[in-house]
């Protein structure tokens, strides 16, 4: 994937199909967003471009409210980008000169001097330029001059995805982290390097790496243990983590993170390293001596094994099958199928996929509401049954 951190030295996209956005968390709503710009640009055999920012723009707008807590840092957003299959990320330094550009300025200065767009894909309700006063209207004058088409985001999905935002939220506050990572459909990371510690963890026969969070911001999930898997230079490892103030053998007020690897003896100070969080084990607990907490990190390490243990091929499972629909206009036929279809095949490592071939019924709105496992891949036209299917397929990865 590339990344453009300069918006005075980007390429010369071709066919451009771009989106905008903060995309913080990168979750299931984003994902159906994010799908629809690269089967565009499969489509037309362009370039998949997501526009996002950094700072996050709620920094330099609203420095009154409350500190933004980011899902992600902006790292961890490339990677899950790039693990989506989106080709060219330019990230645009928000300062509060940007955010002072007039909409019809940010338009054609902006994004169709510096990106010319084919596609164009917001939300009904995407705000941009100073004050906020550029919207999806405005845009829709351009596309109808001929400047780009504007693919909109209906209604449902932007509610969608401020839902999913909310209880990704949520759900990491109160240390649910199985529902927060369903929500997101990849595991919630803490990424930062190693620090050193006071040998604690060594002394009790659970030698941990402190971890120094690499953006103040992020998010960090309620104090207690978890089940975890750590990257390290690419090569994964099992283990515990703790979050807390260590109330045992401290009074402490700040938040200690300490990650515990199963079967690794390894020096890892000042490296970088990339902790995904499985499972909620226990909330924090103070003990009376050192000896009570040895035998509750014994506990824990035996709980974290059974855990990791059920989830341990979750997130790597590959489909052998996909079972691609094409329709169009047959939401009728799809109420009487797709449940078989989905039950039948539910104990497989199967992808669904519905190819849509620019249906003018609200198929599309029956299948995102009661089937949310199909992948849906909207072309922008009906192009027939064989060549219809082809297009779909282009993006298929069984």
């Amino acid at each position: 994937m590339n990344v453009y951190r300069d918006i005075n030295n980007i390429p010369a996209f071709q066919n451009a199909v771009i989106t905008i956005g903060s995309f913080d968390g990168v979750h299931r709503g984003h994902q159906k967003i994010l799908d629809r710009v690269i089967n565009l640009a499969n489509e037309y055999s362009g370039d998949s471009v997501v526009i996002t920012f950094h700072p996050h723009p709620r920094h330099i707008t609203d420095t009154q409210s409350q500190p933004v807590q980011l899902l992600n840092t902006l790292d961890e957003k490339l990677f899950l980008l790039e693990k989506i299959g989106i080709k060219n990320v330019v990230v645009v330094p928000f300062t509060f000169e940007f955010s002072r550009m007039v909409p019809r300025e940010y338009v054609e200065n902006f994004l169709i001097q510096k990106f010319n767009p084919k596609f164009i894909v917001v939300g009904y309700d995407h705000r941009f330029g100073l004050n906020r006063g550029g919207d999806f209207t405005l845009l829709s004058e351009y596309a109808a001059l001929g400047h780009f088409k504007i693919v909109e985001i209906p209604k449902y999905e932007i509610d969608d995805i401020a839902i999913s935002s909310t209880k990704v939220r949520n759900a990491i506050i109160h240390g649910n982290i199985e529902e927060a990572n369903a929500q997101l459909v990849h595991p919630y990371v803490l990424c930062g390097r190693v620090i050193h510690g006071d040998k604690l963890g060594s002394k009790l026969g659970y030698p941990t790496a402190n971890l120094q969070v690499s953006d103040k911001d992020k998010l960090i999930p309620r104090e207690g243990v978890y089940a975890v898997r750590t990257d390290i230079d690419g090569a994964l490892f099992e283990g515990m983590m703790y979050i807390g103030k260590r109330p045992t053998v401290s009074q402490q007020d700040f938040m200690n993170i300490e990650v515990n690897l199963f079967d690794f003896n390894d020096n890892i100070y000042n490296k970088n390293i990339r902790i995904e969080i499985l499972n909620f084990i226990r909330g924090d607990i103070k003990f009376d001596s050192l000896e009570d907490l040895k035998i509750q990190l014994a506990k824990d390490e035996e709980e974290a094994v059974k855990s990791l243990e059920k989830i341990k091929t979750k997130y790597e499972d590959t489909p052998i099958v996909t079972i691609a629909v094409l329709n169009y206009n047959g939401k009728d036929l799809l109420e009487s199928y797709l449940p078989m279809l989905s039950y039948s095949s539910s104990k497989y490592a199967v992808d669904f996929l519905l190819i849509d071939n620019n249906s003018e019924d609200n198929s599309i709105q029956y299948v995102s509401k009661w089937h949310p496992e199909f992948k849906i891949i909207e072309l922008s036209k009906n192009y027939g049954f064989a060549e219809g299917y082809n297009k779909g397929l282009m993006n298929v990865k069984s």
